[in-house]
Formats: structure tokens, sequence, C-alpha cells
């Protein structure tokens, strides 16, 4: 079938389509007659993909079309006028004819004319626009992107009517065409940039993209690291924010999920709520991010130092009170935070899995119950509880679920170095993995940038939210281009 050319007989065309298509039982060859004209058409299309009644009224309109009498026209006029508003192109192969098929669209072929017409009548299944799930919001717009993305591309421009808003759309994949959106402030965004991002999108040879997050693993700088080198959010404003920066929004078909980048760990520790509330709360709970990260990483690692290796760096009285809970456990501090941190890891897991009722249930019931029960059978200490449960925590405080996770492995890390080095090893690992966060780049940017430290601008808005007054322009501070 491949490059054939359609024939020009009605009859001939639905033999040759469906003998390529033998084995396709979904697909629905549907004939027509047009009385006036005295010819059949042939409608072609995948069962489940149409909108039956915009189909229903093309079929009626051809059904019941006469030849005028005082201004006679073609077929081919009479048919293009009919179907002009859903007309998207016309094909002459079979080839092409297949790709259409397959692709969503409807065919419409006439007896006795050798080229055939592709029919946008796809009813898309989407649902309806709502609250993000991932990221709640407590104060701001509770929209979130969907799976559409004409819808979600439509929304930034409900958000935004800015004329330099620039959409730009491919297809990509070599067996199952994604369409991709790449959006962008003109003038904002710096051209190497968009040449580097460009540039890596029409690398991807994958065959089957489902969501966005197969994209990113694909065009980030590196593979090799746990942290995100690309923000992904639900939230229309967050990608608003990110579009004023100079940033450059990638969006997949099928995917609820927008990409964001470049990316720096100070914008994964922001989140636009913070914007919404008084500047001492946002600064606050901003500050909070930054504890919470150290803490969810560190705090067991700490516990298993100072009580294997450095007791005496403890209070006498504290020391004392750690070694009462531990008196009857027989395992040592690594081995008891293995076993906790790893019960606590699959019975989030399941909590995520497990239907929502229930998996709050089975989070909340389950640990209080095996907790208690591991403390009271002496398997592990009452003080390592309440250390996990305090680590557990502060790792939700994060606004971006991939970059928790990150944190969330990462502690298991400084807990093996802990339990070899002491606080030697705590400390090493710390030094590890501010060594890799300054060496990583997301799109040749600095993943630390702008954490200078000595900056102003980096007080300002990177680690505070001074009021807007103060700070003056945009509501998130723009990142600073080494090529701009």
């Amino acid at each position: 079938m491949k490059s054939k050319p359609l024939h020009i007989e009605l009859d001939k065309k639905q033999e040759e389509l469906k003998s390529g298509l033998d084995m396709q039982d979904d697909v629905v060859f549907k004939q027509i007659f047009i009385p006036g004209y005295g010819v059949s058409g042939l409608f072609v299309f995948v069962n489940g993909t149409m909108d039956y009644p915009a189909f229903n009224e093309i079929v009626l309109d051809l059904s019941a079309a006469q030849v005028e009498t005082r201004h006679p026209v073609s077929i081919e006029q009479l048919v293009i006028s009919k179907i002009c508003s859903v007309r998207e192109q016309d094909i002459e192969t079979y080839e092409k004819a297949k790709e259409h098929i397959f692709d969503g669209k409807t065919l419409l072929f006439i007896d006795g004319m050798v080229k055939g017409y592709v029919l946008n009548l796809e009813k898309e299944k989407n649902r309806t626009f709502g609250e993000p799930s991932t990221e709640r919001v407590v104060r701001g717009p509770k929209m979130g992107f969907i799976e559409s993305l004409q819808e979600n591309i439509g929304l930034i421009r409900q958000y935004s009517n800015h004329p330099k808003l620039i959409v730009k759309q491919q297809k990509f994949g070599t067996m199952e065409k994604r369409e991709v959106a790449l959006i962008y402030y003109e003038g904002k965004a710096s051209d190497s940039l968009l040449n580097e991002v460009n540039k890596r999108i029409n690398e991807v040879k994958a065959t089957d993209l489902q969501d966005s997050g197969m994209l990113e693993e694909l065009i980030e700088d590196t593979a090799l690291t746990p942290f995100p080198q690309i923000q992904n959010t639900e939230r229309p404003d967050k990608v608003l924010a990110a579009l004023q920066e100079g940033r450059v929004v990638i969006m997949v078909d099928g995917s609820p999920f927008a990409l964001m980048a470049p990316t720096t760990i100070t914008m994964l520790l922001q989140s636009p709520d913070d914007y919404y509330e008084r500047w001492v709360a946002g600064s606050f709970l901003r500050v909070l991010r930054y504890l919470s990260l150290f803490v969810t990483v560190f705090l067991s690692g700490i516990y298993i130092s100072l009580v294997s290796f450095n007791p005496g760096l403890l209070p006498s009285e504290l020391a004392m009170t750690i070694a009462g809970t531990r008196e009857n456990v027989p395992f040592p501090p690594f081995v008891e935070a293995i076993i906790m941190e790893v019960t606590i890891e699959l019975l989030r897991e399941a909590g995520i899995r497990l239907p929502s009722p229930i998996g709050q249930t089975v989070g909340l019931v389950g640990g209080v119950i095996i907790g208690q029960a591991a403390v009271q059978a002496n398997i592990v200490s009452s003080l390592m509880v309440i250390i996990v449960s305090i680590t557990t925590i502060t790792s939700f405080t994060v606004p971006q679920y991939s970059f928790g996770l990150a944190f969330r492995a990462l502690r298991f890390g400084a807990m093996i170095f802990a339990a070899v080095l002491g606080l030697y090893g705590t400390t090493l690992f710390f030094i590890i993995v501010i060594s890799h966060l300054s060496k990583l780049t997301s799109f040749k940017e600095p993943y630390f940038q702008p954490m200078d430290f000595i900056g102003k601008k980096t007080w300002k808005d990177a680690f505070l939210r001074l009021p807007k007054r103060k700070k003056g322009g945009n509501s998130f501070e723009p990142i600073r281009r080494q090529n701009s």
C-alpha cells in the first residue's frame, strides 16, 4: 500500500483499504448515496473517535443534496461546500490515508474522484479542568492542566493575552506521533536557550512517549543524578511565572504536566503560594523548606553518628535517656534506622497506590500500629520512631514531588556514611552532595544559580520573600543568563 495512488473507482478504494487494514476490526467503512448527482461516497474512520452528531449532520447534508437548476455546481464543489468547516487537507495515496485514519481523522472518498478528503471530526475524550492533584493550592487559582494539549494552551492564553507569547507546535516520535508545544515570551527567552531546547527535542528518537516525564529524561543534561533538572507543574500560574522569567515551557499532548527549563534549586523550593500570602509568612515558609531538606537527609544519619561513634558529644542526661530507650534493642542504630525508614517508605508507596480513602487509613493506622508494635517488641527504640516520623513529615514540605523524592533517596546514603565513618562520614556526605549540585547544570545553566550566598538579590527572593514594593519587578526573580 506504500505510496500507491488512490484509485478513481470507489469500490477499488474500499477494497484496497480493507486489504491493507484486514486486522483492524475497529475501522468503519460507511457508504452513502448522493441522489442528486447519482454518485456514492465512502466514509472511513476508527470507531470510538467520532463526533457522531457532527458526522450525521454532514451525512444528511450530502444525502439530501440536489443539483441546482439555475446555478449548477460540480460534485466536487458541492462536497467541499458541505465539509468546509471540518476539512483539513486532501490526500492522493493509500499511505497517507492509512496514516490519517489512525491519527483519529475521518476520510471521505467520492466515486469518480481520485483524491480523498481528510475531515477533523475527532471527539477528544478529556476530563474537565479541576484543582491540581499533586500541587495543592491553599490560596490562588485552583485550576490545573488536563491531558489535552490544545485545551492547556488555551488555558495559558486565557491567563496571558500578550501578543509576544509564542507557541510553536511540532510532532515527534517514530511509531506514535506525539505533538509537543514550545511556549515562550519573545524577547525574554534567549536565542541560545531556544536553540538548545529545539535541538534536544529534535534529537529524540523514542518510539512511544506517554507523558512529559519520559521526554524530560531524554532531554535533560545528565541522567547520572537523583535531582530533577527540569521543573514540572500542573499549575498554569506557575507556568506564567516561568515564562515571565524568560524560561521555556514544554508541553506534550496527553500529559497534564508542563516542563519548565532551565531550572535552579531555588525554583524547585519556591511556590506561587509564597506570593499570595503576606511576605512574612512567605519568607517563613521558604526558610522552613530549606531547614526541612537538611532534616530529611541528615537527621537519621546524625542520630546514628552520635549514638554509635560520638556519644560523648551529647549532654550526659540526653545520652543516658537515649541509652535507656535502647536498653533492650538487639540491633545497632543503623539497622534500627533502616528497618523503620524502609517500613515508612513502603507504607507511603502503598498509600499512593491504594484508593484515596483506604490509602489515607493505611498510612495513618499502619504507621501508628507498626511503630508502637516495634517499640513494644524491642525491635526499635521509641526515639528512633520519633526521628523517622520527623524526617517523613519534613520530606512532604518540598513543593516539587520529584525533588523531594531525590532527598528521600539521599537519606539512605547519609545513613550508610554515618554508620561507617560517624560524624566525619555525615560531613563528608554533605560535602559530596553540595559538590555534585555545584557541578550540575540545567540546559547549560548552573543548577545552584543564583545561590551565590552573598548577592543582595539572592536574599530578597531566593531565601526570603520580601515585600514586592521593596523588591520590584516580576513576582519571581528572573534568572541571570550567561549568554544574555
